[in-house]
């Protein structure tokens, strides 16, 4: 039996690093600054700060999505498990792409997989970033717990990457350089 419809497009698979390059900006780029972005208030926050930073500084803007346990569907075995998971990826990077256009340009988008201080230290490291931004621990049992075993990103961050960590706190106000 054949079928004439079209065939449906292959799923992209989301262990596969990603990147997204915005548009160039009015003038080449004096720094490069990373911020950590997932779905979480605190994040939005340092996304916002580092935006209006990167405005300010004529700074490229590397916004480094990293796929953890928030991103996964809590039933593994369900038919539509990476159909789910490339769905909630692709709505971070939807949502963070959005917010980069207030930008303008001059700014990278990636996702990747894997743990969020090494791919954070890795892409600043790569790109000779001035500065790794993200937001301030989250609240609540577990996140406390990873910082008394110094498992958070921002322990990890300050304490093994060679480069500047700052940490955004989830009221702070955006810069906009007036």
């Amino acid at each position: 039996m054949t079928s004439n419809s079209d065939p449906e497009p292959a799923q992209h698979d989301w262990r596969t690093p990603t990147r997204v390059d915005g548009p160039a900006g009015p003038r080449p780029p004096s720094s490069h600054l990373v911020v950590g972005f997932d779905r979480h208030h605190t994040s939005h926050a340092a996304l916002e700060f580092a935006i209006g930073l990167a405005g300010q500084l004529n700074a490229h803007l590397h916004v480094a999505h990293v796929i953890d346990t928030d991103d996964l569907p809590i039933d593994s075995d369900a038919a539509d498990w990476d159909h789910a998971i490339t769905a909630v990826i692709e709505h971070e990077r939807d949502e963070a792409c959005s917010r980069l256009a207030a930008l303008g340009g001059n700014w990278t988008y990636h996702c990747h997989h894997g743990q969020p201080a090494h791919v954070l230290s890795s892409i600043a490291e790569t790109h000779d970033a001035a500065m790794i931004v993200i937001g301030t621990p989250r609240a609540g049992l577990m996140p406390l717990v990873e910082r008394l075993l110094g498992g958070s990103v921002s322990a990890q961050l300050i304490h093994h990457s060679h480069r500047p960590v700052l940490l955004v706190p989830d009221r702070t106000t955006p810069t906009t350089g007036q």
